[in-house]
Protein backbone atom coordinates (compact mmCIF):
# COMPACT_ATOMS: atom_id res chain seq x y z
CA UNK A 1 0.00 0.00 0.00
CA UNK A 2 1.35 3.42 -0.78
CA UNK A 3 -1.09 6.43 0.55
CA UNK A 4 1.21 9.25 -1.02
CA UNK A 5 -0.72 8.17 -4.10
CA UNK A 6 -3.52 9.94 -2.92
CA UNK A 7 -1.92 13.33 -3.34
CA UNK A 8 0.81 13.27 -5.57
CA UNK A 9 -0.13 14.97 -8.84
CA UNK A 10 -0.83 13.24 -11.78
CA UNK A 11 2.50 15.04 -13.76
CA UNK A 12 4.69 13.39 -10.90
CA UNK A 13 3.05 9.74 -11.91
CA UNK A 14 3.48 10.29 -15.38
CA UNK A 15 7.12 11.67 -15.26
CA UNK A 16 7.92 8.43 -12.68
CA UNK A 17 6.19 6.19 -15.52
CA UNK A 18 8.59 7.50 -18.34
CA UNK A 19 11.52 7.48 -16.77
CA UNK A 20 10.98 3.57 -15.35
CA UNK A 21 10.14 2.51 -19.41
CA UNK A 22 12.43 4.92 -20.90
CA UNK A 23 15.67 5.21 -18.81
CA UNK A 24 15.38 2.08 -16.55
CA UNK A 25 14.34 0.05 -19.13
CA UNK A 26 11.84 -1.26 -17.70
CA UNK A 27 9.43 -3.19 -20.72
CA UNK A 28 5.81 -1.81 -20.85
CA UNK A 29 4.49 -4.49 -20.25
CA UNK A 30 6.13 -5.37 -16.89
CA UNK A 31 4.93 -2.27 -15.00
CA UNK A 32 1.96 -3.47 -13.76
CA UNK A 33 4.08 -6.00 -11.60
CA UNK A 34 6.97 -3.92 -10.70
CA UNK A 35 4.35 -1.67 -9.72
CA UNK A 36 2.62 -3.85 -7.61
CA UNK A 37 5.39 -5.13 -6.07
CA UNK A 38 6.74 -1.45 -5.47
CA UNK A 39 3.95 1.19 -5.89
CA UNK A 40 6.02 3.63 -3.90
CA UNK A 41 8.14 4.13 -7.38
CA UNK A 42 5.50 6.36 -8.54
CA UNK A 43 5.61 9.11 -5.78
CA UNK A 44 9.29 8.92 -5.60
CA UNK A 45 10.75 12.38 -7.39
CA UNK A 46 12.78 11.33 -10.67
CA UNK A 47 15.46 14.32 -10.26
CA UNK A 48 15.83 13.65 -6.39
CA UNK A 49 15.20 9.59 -6.01
CA UNK A 50 15.03 7.51 -8.75
CA UNK A 51 17.90 8.80 -11.37
CA UNK A 52 20.85 9.32 -9.07
CA UNK A 53 19.83 5.55 -7.42
CA UNK A 54 19.91 4.16 -11.04
CA UNK A 55 23.45 5.98 -11.45
CA UNK A 56 24.63 4.54 -7.90
CA UNK A 57 23.34 0.97 -8.73
CA UNK A 58 24.80 1.21 -12.44
CA UNK A 59 28.02 2.22 -11.50
CA UNK A 60 28.01 -0.54 -8.33
CA UNK A 61 27.71 -2.94 -11.64
CA UNK A 62 24.09 -4.45 -10.96
CA UNK A 63 23.00 -6.38 -13.47
CA UNK A 64 19.32 -6.53 -14.84
CA UNK A 65 18.24 -3.46 -13.57
CA UNK A 66 14.88 -3.60 -15.46
CA UNK A 67 14.25 -6.79 -13.49
CA UNK A 68 15.36 -5.07 -9.88
CA UNK A 69 13.41 -1.83 -10.76
CA UNK A 70 11.73 -1.93 -6.91
CA UNK A 71 15.27 -1.00 -6.07
CA UNK A 72 15.14 2.56 -7.41
CA UNK A 73 13.09 4.25 -4.88
CA UNK A 74 14.99 3.31 -2.12
CA UNK A 75 17.91 6.37 -1.08
CA UNK A 76 20.93 6.13 -1.94
CA UNK A 77 22.66 8.21 1.25
CA UNK A 78 19.93 6.39 3.84
CA UNK A 79 19.22 3.08 2.19
CA UNK A 80 22.03 1.84 0.17
CA UNK A 81 25.57 3.19 1.51
CA UNK A 82 24.17 2.39 4.95
CA UNK A 83 24.07 -1.65 4.06
CA UNK A 84 27.26 -1.65 2.31
CA UNK A 85 28.67 0.93 5.12
CA UNK A 86 27.28 -2.26 7.62
CA UNK A 87 29.14 -4.69 5.86
CA UNK A 88 32.32 -2.88 5.81
CA UNK A 89 31.88 -2.72 9.91
CA UNK A 90 32.14 -6.40 9.86
CA UNK A 91 36.02 -6.23 8.57
CA UNK A 92 35.16 -6.98 5.01
CA UNK A 93 37.25 -4.57 2.60
CA UNK A 94 35.03 -1.83 0.64
CA UNK A 95 35.37 -3.62 -2.59
CA UNK A 96 34.14 -6.82 -1.27
CA UNK A 97 31.24 -5.16 0.40
CA UNK A 98 30.17 -3.83 -2.93
CA UNK A 99 30.95 -7.21 -4.61
CA UNK A 100 28.27 -8.44 -2.27
CA UNK A 101 25.76 -6.04 -2.81
CA UNK A 102 26.79 -6.45 -6.62
CA UNK A 103 25.97 -10.25 -6.76
CA UNK A 104 22.78 -10.02 -4.26
CA UNK A 105 21.32 -6.90 -4.26
CA UNK A 106 18.00 -7.50 -2.13
CA UNK A 107 20.91 -6.73 0.84
CA UNK A 108 19.41 -3.32 0.32
CA UNK A 109 16.50 -4.68 1.17
CA UNK A 110 17.65 -5.74 4.74
CA UNK A 111 17.25 -3.89 7.80
CA UNK A 112 20.20 -3.19 9.31
CA UNK A 113 19.32 -3.56 13.32
CA UNK A 114 16.68 -5.97 12.56
CA UNK A 115 18.17 -8.59 10.04
CA UNK A 116 21.74 -7.86 9.43
CA UNK A 117 23.16 -6.81 12.49
CA UNK A 118 21.71 -9.80 14.71
CA UNK A 119 22.58 -12.62 11.64
CA UNK A 120 26.26 -11.46 11.71
CA UNK A 121 26.66 -11.13 15.15
CA UNK A 122 25.23 -15.10 15.29
CA UNK A 123 27.87 -15.89 12.88
CA UNK A 124 30.81 -14.27 14.35
CA UNK A 125 29.69 -15.43 17.56
CA UNK A 126 27.77 -18.56 18.40
CA UNK A 127 28.67 -19.67 15.63
CA UNK A 128 32.82 -18.90 15.53
CA UNK A 129 33.09 -17.83 11.68
CA UNK A 130 34.35 -14.82 9.98
CA UNK A 131 33.23 -12.82 7.58
CA UNK A 132 34.66 -14.01 5.08
CA UNK A 133 32.26 -16.63 4.71
CA UNK A 134 29.44 -13.75 4.05
CA UNK A 135 31.52 -12.45 1.22
CA UNK A 136 31.25 -15.95 -0.40
CA UNK A 137 27.54 -16.23 0.64
CA UNK A 138 25.75 -13.38 0.94
CA UNK A 139 22.46 -15.26 0.24
CA UNK A 140 22.97 -16.04 4.13
CA UNK A 141 21.17 -12.87 5.53
CA UNK A 142 17.87 -13.81 3.48
CA UNK A 143 17.09 -16.72 5.80
CA UNK A 144 15.63 -16.53 9.51
CA UNK A 145 17.40 -16.70 11.84
CA UNK A 146 15.22 -18.24 14.38
CA UNK A 147 13.70 -20.85 11.97
CA UNK A 148 16.61 -21.64 10.01
CA UNK A 149 20.06 -19.95 10.48
CA UNK A 150 20.25 -21.00 14.41
CA UNK A 151 18.44 -24.31 14.42
CA UNK A 152 20.96 -25.63 11.67
CA UNK A 153 24.01 -24.60 13.30
CA UNK A 154 22.86 -26.12 16.52
CA UNK A 155 21.65 -29.46 15.11
CA UNK A 156 25.54 -29.26 13.02
CA UNK A 157 27.24 -28.24 16.67
CA UNK A 158 25.86 -31.15 18.15
CA UNK A 159 27.03 -33.42 15.75
CA UNK A 160 30.54 -31.97 15.26
CA UNK A 161 29.94 -30.98 12.10
CA UNK A 162 30.76 -27.75 10.30
CA UNK A 163 28.90 -27.53 7.54
CA UNK A 164 29.73 -24.48 4.27
CA UNK A 165 26.75 -21.54 4.96
CA UNK A 166 24.93 -22.71 1.15
CA UNK A 167 25.65 -26.34 2.23
CA UNK A 168 24.16 -26.01 5.89
CA UNK A 169 21.01 -23.38 4.57
CA UNK A 170 20.26 -24.33 0.94
CA UNK A 171 18.56 -27.67 1.32
CA UNK A 172 15.24 -28.62 2.29
CA UNK A 173 14.76 -30.31 5.62
CA UNK A 174 15.23 -33.66 4.41
CA UNK A 175 18.14 -33.51 2.24
CA UNK A 176 20.10 -30.89 5.29
CA UNK A 177 19.22 -34.00 7.06
CA UNK A 178 20.51 -36.59 4.83
CA UNK A 179 23.75 -34.66 4.26
CA UNK A 180 24.06 -33.99 8.10
CA UNK A 181 23.90 -37.47 9.11
CA UNK A 182 26.12 -38.75 5.89
CA UNK A 183 29.01 -36.68 7.01
CA UNK A 184 29.17 -37.06 10.75
CA UNK A 185 32.78 -38.26 11.13
CA UNK A 186 34.03 -36.76 8.05
CA UNK A 187 34.98 -33.61 6.43
CA UNK A 188 33.33 -31.85 3.48
CA UNK A 189 34.96 -32.07 0.11
CA UNK A 190 37.23 -29.31 -1.21
CA UNK A 191 36.28 -26.74 -3.33
CA UNK A 192 38.26 -27.85 -6.38
CA UNK A 193 36.26 -30.93 -6.15
CA UNK A 194 33.47 -31.91 -8.28
CA UNK A 195 31.69 -33.43 -5.51
CA UNK A 196 31.46 -29.62 -3.72
CA UNK A 197 29.02 -28.57 -6.26
CA UNK A 198 27.31 -31.96 -6.07
CA UNK A 199 26.51 -32.38 -2.85
CA UNK A 200 26.75 -28.84 -1.18
CA UNK A 201 26.12 -25.86 -3.62
CA UNK A 202 24.17 -27.37 -6.39
CA UNK A 203 20.82 -28.92 -4.38
CA UNK A 204 18.18 -26.18 -4.89
CA UNK A 205 16.32 -27.60 -1.38
CA UNK A 206 13.09 -28.41 -3.11
CA UNK A 207 9.96 -27.04 -2.46
CA UNK A 208 11.32 -25.52 0.42
CA UNK A 209 13.90 -23.63 -1.88
CA UNK A 210 11.38 -22.22 -3.39
CA UNK A 211 9.12 -21.18 -0.69
CA UNK A 212 12.00 -19.66 0.93
CA UNK A 213 13.00 -17.65 -2.82
CA UNK A 214 9.56 -16.13 -2.89
CA UNK A 215 10.08 -15.05 1.40
CA UNK A 216 13.13 -12.90 0.40
CA UNK A 217 11.05 -11.46 -2.54
CA UNK A 218 8.26 -10.35 -0.02
CA UNK A 219 10.88 -9.45 2.61
CA UNK A 220 12.64 -6.77 0.32
CA UNK A 221 9.25 -5.57 -1.58
CA UNK A 222 8.04 -4.74 2.25
CA UNK A 223 11.62 -2.33 3.25
CA UNK A 224 11.03 0.97 2.90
Amino acid sequence: MCPELLSVPAEAIAAALRFLTEEAGVPEADLPRVLRRRPRLLVSPVAARLRPTLYFLRALGVPDLHRRADLLSFSVEDKLLPRIEFLESLGLPSRAARSMARRFPALFGYGVEGNMRPKAEYLLGAMGRDADELFEFPEYFSYALATRIAPRHEACAARGVRLPLPAMLRPGDAKFRATLAGCVGSTPPRRRSPLWHATWVDDDGGDDHHHHAGAVAKEAAAAV
